[in-house]
This record gives C-alpha cells, sequence and structure tokens, in this order.
C-alpha cells in the first residue's frame, strides 16, 4: 500500500516540519528587523542587509530539511526514517532478555491491578487499562505496545526494565484500581524504562461518573510528561453513562474469553449499553466484532453473524469516523464477505492513515495478501506488524503460515516454534506443524500428535488432511463421512480441501461451489494460497471459479505455484 496525501502530512506533522518552519519564519522575521535597525545606526553599506536577507531566505529550505531527517528528543539530536518496512525481528534476544532498539516515543500500559475489597472488579481494572492504552494510541508519535503484549505479563512480577526491553519501549504506564460501590481509587504512576525514574504519578479518588475525565487527566499528563518528544496533541475519552461504560467494559472482559457462552453475554451486556446510550461508538464497534466472532464460533452461521456485524459497524463509524479498528473491520468485511477489494483496500488505507503505529493494521494488511496471492507481501507486513508489537501471536502465526504456503517448512517450523514459546497451547501453530511433520514423512507421528489437539473441528480437518495427502484407508473414509455430516454447512472450503488432498477434483470443485454460494470466509482466506488446491489450479474449472470472487486478475500475477514440496 502506498501512502495517501492524509499520510504525508501526518508525517509531515509527527516530524514537526510544520512546527519549524513557522518558528523559522518568525525567528528570520525578527533577525531582519533587528539587523535594519542596527546597520541603519552604524551607517553600514546597504548591501549588507540585503546579503542578510537573502542567506535567511536560503535557509529556510534546509531548516525543513533538517526539521524532516532528525528528530529533537532528549537524548539529543537523533536521526528520523519514514515509516518503511523494517527488518526481521529477532525473536531470539527478545527471549533472552537483551536489549532490543525501541522506538522513539514508546510507552507499555500495563495491567492494572484489581485492589477492590473483594477482588471481583478485575473486568473493571482490565477495561479501564484497555481503555487507557486506545486512547494513548491517539497521540501522533506515540508508539504504543499492543494489548495482547502488555496483557502478557499480566501478575507476572517482572523488572519495568525487562519489560520495557521485551516490548521494544522507552516508558512504562501502570497503576491500581480500587471500586467499592460507585467510588473509584485510582492509583498511576508512568516510568522511564532505562533508570526506573518515575516522571509522573498521581492519586484519583472520585465517583464512578467522573470516569472519563480521569481518563482524560491521565492521558494529558502522559503527553505533558513525555514532551518535547510528542506534539501538542491530547486525545479525549469519548464519554457516556456510567452504567453503559459498566456495560461496555463487562461485554469487553467477556469477548477476550472466546467462548461461546462468553460471547453471548458480551451481546447481552452491550446492546443493553447500546439501549442505554445509542450516541456510544466503542459500544457499537465492539458489538460488530462480538457479532463476527459469535457467527462464527461454531463452523456456521456465518451470514446472519456477518450482516449483524455490518449493521452495528456502520453504526458505530457513522458516530465516530476516526475509529481505526472500525475500518480495519471494515475491510474485513469487505474482503471476506462482499469480495470488494478495491474497497477493502481503501479501508485499510485510511486506518493505516489514522493509526500508523498499529499493529493489527499491518495483521490485516497481511491477511489481505494472503488472500490475493501475495505470500511474499503477506510475510513483509507481518514483519511490521512484529516489529511494532514483539508479541503479537496473530502476525507470528499468519508469517509462519505464508512460509508453510510457500514451501519453507525448515523456516516455517522454526517460526511455529517461536510463537509456541509465547504460546504452548497455539492449536494453530501446534496443527501446522503436524503437517510440516507428515511432509517430511513422519505420517503415524504426525496423526498421533495432531489427535491430541483439543479444538475438535481443525482437529478433525487436519488428520483428515494429512491422512489423504499421505495415505488413505477405510478409517478416512469413516472419518470423513462423519465430517461432512458435523460441518457440511459451515465447513464446505475445508471439506473441498481434503477432497483435493484425496485427488478427487469433481467432488472439490462441489464443495468449493458450494463453499462461494454461503461466502464461506476459508474460501477468501485461502483459496490463492493453500498447497491444498494446487492440484486443481490447470483444471478448466479452477479460473472461473476464481473469477467469481473477483480474484482473477491478482492469481494470474501470482509466480508459478503448481507444486510444493510436502506433496507425494
Amino acid at each position: 500500500m502506498e501512502y495517501s496525501m492524509a499520510s504525508f502530512f501526518t508525517e509531515l506533522k509527527r516530524r514537526h516540519v510544520f512546527r519549524v518552519a513557522a518558528t523559522y519564519v518568525v525567528t528570520a522575521w525578527v533577525v531582519a528587523q533587528a539587523a535594519e535597525f542596527l546597520l541603519e545606526n552604524f551607517t553600514a553599506p546597504h548591501w549588507i542587509l540585503q546579503a542578510l536577507v537573502i542567506v535567511l531566505i536560503l535557509g529556510f529550505p534546509i531548516a525543513v530539511v533538517l526539521a524532516w531527517a532528525f528528530e529533537l528528543t532528549p537524548e539529543g539530536v537523533q536521526r528520523d526514517s519514514a515509516d518503511e518496512e523494517p527488518p526481521l525481528p529477532q525473536l531470539t534476544a527478545i527471549a533472552a532478555g537483551l536489549p532490543v532498539e525501541s522506538p522513539g516515543p514508546s510507552i507499555a500500559v500495563l495491567p492494572f491491578a484489581d485492589m477492590s475489597p473483594d477482588h471481583d472488579q478485575e473486568y473493571f481494572s482490565d477495561g479501564l487499562t484497555e481503555e487507557l492504552l486506545n486512547l494513548l494510541a491517539k497521540v501522533p508519535g506515540l508508539h504504543v505496545a499492543s494489548r495482547t503484549s502488555a496483557f502478557s505479563f499480566k501478575g507476572k512480577q517482572e523488572d519495568i526494565r525487562d519489560i520495557a526491553d521485551k516490548l521494544r519501549v522507552r516508558h512504562v504506564l501502570e497503576g491500581s484500581v480500587r471500586k467499592a460501590g460507585d467510588q473509584l481509587r485510582i492509583t498511576v504512576q508512568l516510568i522511564k524504562a532505562q533508570d526506573g525514574y518515575h516522571l509522573w504519578s498521581e492519586n484519583y479518588n472520585r465517583p464512578m461518573a467522573n470516569i472519563f475525565t480521569i481518563q482524560d487527566e491521565i492521558a494529558r499528563a502522559v503527553v505533558e510528561s513525555l514532551k518535547p518528544q510528542l506534539l501538542d496533541e491530547t486525545p479525549v475519552a469519548r464519554e457516556t453513562s456510567s452504567e453503559a461504560y459498566n456495560l461496555y467494559l463487562q461485554a469487553l472482559h467477556c469477548k477476550r474469553q472466546r467462548t461461546p457462552d462468553s460471547l453471548d453475554e458480551a451481546v447481552h451486556y452491550l446492546e443493553r449499553a447500546v439501549d442505554i446510550d445509542p450516541d456510544y461508538a466503542p459500544a457499537w464497534a465492539l458489538l460488530s466484532s462480538v457479532y463476527a466472532l459469535r457467527g462464527g464460533s461454531a463452523q456456521s452461521g456465518w451470514e446472519e453473524g456477518v450482516a449483524a456485524s455490518r449493521r452495528a459497524l456502520e453504526r458505530a463509524l457513522e458516530l465516530d469516523s476516526n475509529h481505526a479498528v472500525g475500518w480495519i473491520s471494515r475491510s474485513q468485511l469487505k474482503s471476506y464477505y462482499e469480495w470488494d477489494w478495491p474497497g477493502a483496500h481503501r479501508d485499510l488505507e485510511r486506518a493505516r492513515t489514522l493509526a500508523p503505529n498499529c499493529s493489527d493494521v499491518y495483521v490485516a494488511a497481511a491477511r489481505l495478501a494472503r488472500s490475493e496471492g501475495r505470500l511474499a507481501e503477506s510475510i513483509a507486513f507481518c514483519d511490521r506488524a512484529i516489529a511494532l508489537d514483539p508479541l503479537e501471536q496473530d502476525a507470528r502465526s499468519d508469517r509462519a503460515r505464508a512460509l508453510y504456503y510457500l514451501g519453507r517448512l525448515n523456516e516455517s517450523e522454526v517460526a511455529f516454534k517461536e510463537l509456541m514459546a509465547l504460546n504452548p497451547n497455539h492449536h494453530n501453530a501446534f496443527s501446522f506443524l503436524c503437517r510440516i511433520q507428515a511432509a517430511r514423512g513422519q505420517v503415524d507421528e504426525a496423526l498421533q500428535q495432531q489427535a491430541k489437539v483439543d479444538t475438535p473441528f481443525w482437529t478433525d480437518f487436519n488428520w483428515l488432511l494429512i491422512a489423504y495427502n499421505h495415505r488413505r484407508s477405510e478409517e478416512c473414509e469413516a472419518k470423513l463421512a462423519t465430517f461432512i455430516a458435523a460441518n457440511g454447512e459451515g465447513g464446505a472450503f475445508q471439506i473441498a480441501e481434503i477432497f483435493a488432498a484425496a485427488g478427487e477434483a469433481d467432488a472439490a470443485f462441489e464443495w468449493l461451489d458450494a463453499s462461494v454460494k454461503t461466502r464461506d470466509p476459508g474460501l477468501t482466506d485461502e483459496l490463492l494460497s493453500t498447497e491444498t488446491l494446487r492440484g486443481l489450479h490447470k483444471d478448466a474449472r479452477w479460473e472461473p471459479l476464481v473469477e467469481k470472487l473477483g480474484l482473477l486478475e491478482a492469481y494470474r500475477g501470482m509466480p508459478a505455484m503448481d507444486s510444493w514440496p510436502g506433496k507425494d
């Protein structure tokens, strides 16, 4: 994706070019006026003033160029750089606790501790932390570690300097919340990670109704403490009633659990919240996300879930058009379900303009590139996301998958194992490692390992895929019949992959056609990238199928990938 004009002006602001230009003009005018007065009193030749004015004029573009190229920080003048694709981050150094270069103005918001009398306000302390994180993420030029990375340190007693090294930030915001009835006591402190110095701390004893004022004051204090590294712009929290806000935080807590019951509970809380305050944009945006998750949680009900998600999302963006996550979600709806690829790119570019340092933008860009068969670009976007957020698991998983689809099995294996070092229970990583194992001829071991994964749909799918790829048997036939009976409605694309692995092209295209009719998200996600379907690429039915998704031009522009090293 290329920078838009809006992105260019955002970069000019971030580098203080406008401020330097204005300061230079004012200073030059003062110098010229003073010189004119002094030279007249000393009866100096007129050409001296003319020469001075010429020098001042010539100095203006030089000052602007220097403002673009260099940044004034507390550590001195440092060379600045554009928002380019970064080099591959070194996970080994991070895991070992070695210092990794951090961005300039940067911060991690660690989970606030729940100090309530009954310790039953975790949803509130976590939610407040996330809201502060989202608020600070809107500060121009400030890099904020993602929620996933920051919350990975929840409940751990680690040194602030070690945390900052792992997250690649220079500052850490931490605190605690004590909530009793309608009364709040919030303690916050901003720490400079390099030396542990407390730049700022404050205690807030307020009623619940003042929660948004507290958030604004904390954000303002952080911005003030980090000057002159930042622009003089402080974000403002979106206000609502304390009741609606409390429901919103409870829903946020439920969404994180990602179980069918917790998602239903989240919808219940959010529908109550928007009934109380129909103009509360964050509640509508969260409701859109939960509707989409709930619709696909059982591999069925996608159409209903997506329709509800779309309605809630449009309402959220109507209320707040600067909600970056909303534009990411809309981009994904357009690509996964509407197959509007130009629209998906436009919405994602809008999100990038609003939040250029948000790792979620680059994860979404990586997935869009994968959908269009641009696997090398997908890896580059994942690298960018990981550079911004070293503990980002989605980016690591997507990067390892892209390497796998490219047939770079050794690199993919390393990447998946690094992911499992962060999350030993990551079922996606485990399943792909089993597929890599099978590709190397260790089929029995791979099937035994895959059967241990406690995610029924994906366990059965990957077992069948491995078995049909390498060893067809009566057991396969029986398992496939059971799988189709249980998942024929929501798993059409995966069933097509299994038949393609079995070499049954007619059945594979039949199920691919079924997935087109239901707009199966797996179809959009993997049609052009997965190795399982490459045996169908030369079939006369392939290009008409791809054309239905609007991806024919993208497919024809892909490098040839008819074979794959793991296919017998």
